[in-house]
């Protein structure tokens, strides 16, 4: 089976710093890794292709900082990877993102089974995967838990918070996978040495796809401002209680 297995680059939320004052959020020397939804996609691509052969296929859209974490989806088990190679990768146009892995996707040839992390840890909009099954006219199973392979189908177990969903489709389809799904396993340094041979394809966006349309466009990004109204009751207890009471009910609170 040939599994072709999409991943993104994004920065490790717990170092992000905020600026209070300013209401910005500061990104400078915060640390990347692969998107922890997509480590669990890239570890179930392995454990698939261990159970009934095949190959892993890493695709990913970044910067040429990206390189260390193609390395390391090589590490978990990507037989080869292929990076395009694109300024605006941090772009949170989901559609644009989607659009230029369809087009990669068609240059590298047929798969039978796409994995893709339920949502990305950066932006949490859970868009792309969807939008890369409807540009490529695939079925598509989300928010899956579980998942089995035989005869050209797949058998998966859906989370939809209080409830789950079996399903059945035949392949090609693309499924997006979530943390419950598996524990990504930390590379040897065996693997790691061994990543270093694989082979990694970089493609310019020229080489891919010559125009992208924009479709969305960040306008600002800011913390929630949060201010106490420092409002003080001081009329004896019983109408100071009365007087908080109908301030909370003001406010919407009760």
């Amino acid at each position: 089976m040939d599994i072709l297995v999409c991943f993104k680059q994004v920065v490790e939320e717990t170092e992000i710093r905020v600026d209070r004052e300013g209401g910005k959020l500061i990104f400078e020397g915060v640390p990347t890794k692969i998107s922890d939804d997509d480590k669990n996609a890239i570890e179930e691509a392995v454990k698939i292709k261990q159970k009934v052969g095949g190959t892993v296929t890493g695709l990913t859209l970044g910067s040429t900082e990206s390189r260390k974490q193609v390395r390391e989806a090589l590490a978990m088990g990507c037989d080869r990877a292929y990076l395009i190679l694109d300024s605006e990768s941090k772009s949170q146009d989901t559609y644009r993102t989607a659009k230029i892995l369809a087009e990669a996707v068609k240059r590298i040839g047929r798969f039978d089974l796409i994995l893709c992390g339920s949502a990305s840890t950066d932006n949490l909009a859970g868009q792309v995967g969807p939008m890369l099954a409807e540009i490529l006219g695939l079925p598509q199973l989300t928010y899956v838990r579980k998942i089995e392979v035989g005869d050209g189908r797949v058998r998966v177990e859906r989370s939809l918070e209080e409830e789950s969903e079996v399903c059945e489709a035949a392949c090609p389809v693309l499924i997006t996978v979530t943390r419950e799904i598996n524990e990504p396993k930390v590379p040897t340094l065996m693997q790691v040495m061994a990543a270093g041979k694989k082979p990694l394809v970089e493609w310019s966006m020229k080489d891919v796809l010559a125009e992208v349309p924009t479709t969305l466009e960040a306008v600002k990004m800011e913390i929630p401002r949060i201010a106490r109204k420092r409002i003080i009751f001081k009329e004896k207890p019983a109408e100071s209680v009365q007087k908080l009471v109908e301030a909370v009910k003001k406010e919407g609170v009760i």
